[in-house]
């Protein structure tokens, strides 16, 4: 029996979404918490804390982040051994032929019944939704959601954008996680005849983060004040990434995955996996 892995032609995509917040308004959000870039502790310091006077803003920019969003599904047609129950109304029936086939009667009390054997044929099909940030940090699936079902995002054929991050988490990997999941749900099958795996969404989203990065002077301390483009949430303990997409990214750059990462994403022993679409088709 072969597992099947579909990629839908049109499931790789990439989206960008346009800022909400814009600079002036994501600045004025950074200086009013800038004096949390440095930590708590440096704050409740009654000796040497920072002020606002002596905290000042060394450099800015507008950056946008990566995360995945992968919808996956899983569809299975199966037997299933089963034993039904049939309740004998009437009292004076020993045994019962069904399909040429005699069963006896058995008394249970004053509730007589028989046993009947079967073959359940079935069909389950299993969903596995994955929102992942692309740098491999702990952000909210949840968060992630919330930016592609509430906000506007372009379609792009390949990724121009001054001050993109690379994602570090591989298109492969995202879709891993995906597959790993729906590979983990137990079927209880007496003979699995069809196993189908099928990707809807592997789709890649930059959302836009405005960074402001400000100085301490009497410290010589250094911090970031992140601000969400989209919903203006400020971040007191950011990062100023220095690695920058320095060149156009087409949709086949981003997208790689072969047959060797589908069969990794699928843990059942002695299953080969055959990858219908490549991903870069």
């Amino acid at each position: 029996m072969t597992s099947d892995v579909r990629i839908e032609p049109a499931a790789t995509r990439i989206f960008v979404f346009e800022e909400v917040y814009q600079a002036r308004a994501a600045q004025e959000q950074a200086e009013k918490s800038k004096l949390d870039a440095f930590g708590t502790l440096a704050r409740l310091n009654p000796l040497n804390r920072p002020k606002h006077d002596t905290v000042l803003l060394s450099k800015w920019e507008l950056r946008h982040e990566p995360f995945w969003h992968v919808v996956a599904r899983r569809e299975v047609d199966f037997n299933h051994e089963a034993n039904y129950s049939l309740p004998i109304t009437n009292p004076h029936a020993q045994r019962i032929e069904v399909a040429g086939r005699s069963f006896e009667v058995l008394s249970a009390g004053n509730k007589p019944r028989v046993d009947l054997p079967c073959s359940e044929v079935c069909h389950r099909k299993v969903e596995a939704i994955v929102y992942q940030d692309a740098l491999k940090r702990p952000v909210k699936s949840a968060a992630l959601q919330n930016y592609v079902e509430k906000y506007k995002a372009t379609e792009q054929e390949q990724l121009q954008l001054s001050g993109a991050i690379e994602p570090t988490l591989s298109s492969a990997a995202a879709l891993q996680m995906a597959l790993s999941r729906l590979a983990g749900e137990a079927i209880d099958a007496s003979a699995i005849h069809e196993d189908r795996y099928e990707v809807d969404k592997l789709h890649l989203y930059y959302r836009p983060v405005y960074a402001f990065e400000y100085v301490w002077n009497p410290a010589g301390k250094v911090g970031v004040i992140e601000i969400d483009g989209l919903t203006g949430n400020v971040v007191a303990s950011g990062e100023w990434f220095r690695d920058k997409i320095d060149r156009v990214m087409t949709r086949d750059m981003l997208f790689e995955m072969g047959a060797e990462v589908a069969s990794a994403a699928i843990p059942a022993g002695g299953v080969a996996v055959k990858v219908l679409q490549r991903l870069t088709q």
